[in-house]
């Protein structure tokens, strides 16, 4: 399989497990404080879905503009970006419920997509350096290690969403 289809699969696999993942929360728990001080269970749901969809602007940036990451950080500190990070995420998750998170990641699912198949290997292959304000996805990064981005993403959030679930499940069984 050939790195394109490799992520095409990748990707395709993490929009089942956002909805599987989205299918197991109760919605009393939407409202519940996340392992993530920044969001509660419902918001880290959302801030799931912009990852992908900021990813569209990213793929254009390596590839059009790369020097405009080498400008990023001189102009927007990493707390600026922190900071928006969380409050765009409170923002978007407002009106929350299921069917507006399964919707939401569908349609930056959907734009990933799109994106992924108007490229071509040489495409994948281009890389720059990224500022190193987010752990997964910082130093020399390649257009394919970028669609990479959203399945690491995925993974952090859900297991973060998963140990809540599973210590509040344990203190309530303790009650």
């Amino acid at each position: 399989m050939n790195p394109k289809a490799q992520l095409l699969a990748e990707i395709e696999a993490t929009q089942n497990q956002f909805h599987q993942l989205l299918d197991s929360v109760p919605d009393e728990a939407f409202s519940q404080p996340s392992s993530n001080p920044a969001w509660t269970i419902g918001e880290l749901l959302y801030h799931m879905s912009i990852a992908p969809r900021f990813m569209v602007a990213d793929v254009k940036l390596i590839l059009r503009r790369p020097f405009l990451l080498k400008l990023l950080p001189k102009i927007f500190p990493e707390r600026l970006f922190h900071w928006l990070n969380a409050r765009l995420t409170r923002y978007g998750a407002r009106n929350l419920n299921r069917q507006f998170l399964a919707d939401e990641y569908d349609k930056a699912h959907q734009r990933i997509l799109k994106t992924l198949h108007s490229l071509d290997e040489t495409d994948l292959q281009t890389d720059v350096r990224y500022p190193d304000w987010d752990p997964l996805l910082a130093g020399d990064v390649s257009v394919a290690y970028l669609f990479g981005y959203i399945k690491r993403h995925f993974d952090s959030h859900a297991a973060d969403i998963q140990n809540t679930l599973t210590m509040t499940t344990a203190k309530e069984g303790k009650s």
